[in-house]
């Protein structure tokens, strides 16, 4: 690697690092904007719905009130002649939101009732028997619904909610403790809880907070809920401000819920609008889990871009280098060319300039290459070296030259029907040709009998020996 491809390499994943980093710091910033502003809306639509149910019991109680001050000052004036009965066909609001409307006196027996069969009993006795407390099935409107009733309504289907007997009581000036009241049933929150989306397990409902008792609550928490909130987070949190969010298991089930909750004006009671955690945050959780996938891919999209830039970098330093090597082994072969061509040349001249002195030799003379094997031979050597002319060829080996001889009987003593001598002869030959060749002189005979021998000198530079055949030095 020279400095080039180490300062690309640097810069490159110096880019892709911030990169990465940009893109996960983005990603991770736009789910947290995202996460905020889902539970945003989710905390002002419940706080919103929570204020506006506040403010409809407001007005129930307010008429409630209005509706029991009208009676109060009726029995005021004319006590003798007061009828209960006779005044709920003149209150058709009061009875909207109150089943039961009575006198009681001061040990609080009910003398008057819009129910007859409550009067002599003591206040709330005629509920022992009627379904305050326990578990109401009712339409989005607020209607009961009826076994085997098939519900068609906006909200969905049937409402599940609990509606605890709660009474609103006004003195009477005489006699003396005497009191006018009324139940207090609301509607409005049964038919919020089937307006609003507050999800599957949501919850709507109605506390008093000074006593920390649960009211009335619709959804399915109402199947069993805790009624006592004395010592719930969720009560007290509630108590530190008029309304407002707040986030924790609701205390009438235990479910972690974001709660929108809001006093009633001028009560000691509120109401709160829950829908679960994990419903709200739905949506925020499937964009933060999409948000994650395009971040990964993204950064293995740069990664993989980083990979292939620097696998060209590397790439193009390699080419270049073949390319140099390539040229230089062009020159390299060229160079190689002139020199064959001028060994070629020197080689001919050579081979001409043997030939001449072979021809023009008085005595038998051949060439052995390194390997011993000939080459190059005069007419006179093929003569008298006493090998067959169909044998004497170029590249036959100087051990079958010698064998040949052997055969021919124009070795010494050797004879043809002694093999193993033959061979041996042989091998001492070629050894001495082989490790002793310069000066070495080896005794034969020609093909007429006469005693001669072959001579051996060394070409220089090792390019082989000459073999000369001339009569024997006495």
């Amino acid at each position: 690697m020279g400095m080039a491809e180490i300062s690309a390499s640097i810069g490159v994943s110096l880019v892709a690092i911030t990169l990465i980093v940009l893109i996960w710091v983005v990603s991770v910033r736009s789910i947290n904007d995202q996460t905020a502003e889902i539970r945003d809306r989710a905390e002002r639509m419940v706080t919103a719905q929570a204020v506006t149910l506040a403010e409809e019991i407001r007005h129930e109680l307010l008429l409630v009130d209005q509706s029991l001050s009208i009676l109060q000052d009726a029995w005021n004036k004319d006590e003798e002649h007061f009828d209960l009965l006779a005044f709920q066909k003149l209150t058709p609001a009061l009875t909207s939101v109150a089943n039961d409307i009575f006198i009681a006196d001061e040990k609080r027996v009910v003398r008057q009732d819009t129910m007859p069969q409550a009067i002599g009993q003591g206040v709330g006795g005629p509920y022992l028997n009627f379904p305050h407390g326990t578990l109401e099935v009712l339409t989005g409107s607020g209607q009961e619904a009826k076994a085997g009733q098939l519900i068609i309504a906006d909200s969905g289907g049937t409402i599940e909610t609990r509606r605890y007997l709660m009474y609103i009581v006004r003195p009477l000036a005489k006699p003396t403790r005497w009191l006018i009241g009324a139940s207090f049933r609301t509607e409005e929150l049964v038919k919020l809880y089937g307006q609003i989306s507050v999800g599957i397990n949501g919850v709507v409902a109605l506390m008093d907070s000074r006593r920390g008792t649960l009211q009335a609550i619709a959804g399915p928490a109402a199947r069993r809920p805790q009624v006592d909130l004395t010592k719930s987070d969720m009560l007290a949190a509630f108590k530190a401000k008029a309304f407002g969010t707040w986030t924790g298991p609701t205390a009438m089930d235990g479910v972690q819920r974001i709660h929108g909750f809001a006093r009633v004006t001028g009560r000691d009671m509120y109401v709160t609008v829950a829908m679960t955690q994990t419903e709200a945050m739905a949506t925020a959780d499937t964009v933060e889990s999409g948000a994650w996938w395009v971040a990964f891919t993204a950064s293995v999209v740069v990664v993989s871009a980083a990979g292939l830039i620097l696998w060209e970098v590397f790439n193009l330093r390699a080419n270049r280098r073949r390319q140099r090597n390539y040229v230089r082994a062009q020159s390299d072969l060229e160079s190689m060319q002139t020199e064959v061509a001028m060994i070629r040349v020197r080689s001919a001249i050579a081979r001409g300039q043997v030939a001449t002195l072979l021809r023009i030799s008085s005595d038998g003379v051949a060439l052995l290459d390194a390997e011993l094997h000939l080459i190059a031979w005069n007419q006179r050597f093929a003569t008298e070296c006493g090998v067959p002319p169909e044998v004497l060829r170029e590249g036959l080996p100087v051990d079958e030259l010698i064998r040949q001889q052997a055969q021919a009987g124009l070795i010494g003593s050797l004879h043809s029907d002694d093999p193993e001598a033959i061979e041996a002869e042989i091998a001492q030959r070629v050894a001495i040709l082989r490790t002793e060749p310069a000066g070495a002189s080896l005794p034969q005979l020609d093909t007429d009998g006469r005693h001669i021998s072959l001579y051996v000198d060394v070409l220089p530079e090792g390019g082989g020996l000459v073999l000369r055949l001339s009569e024997a030095e006495i």
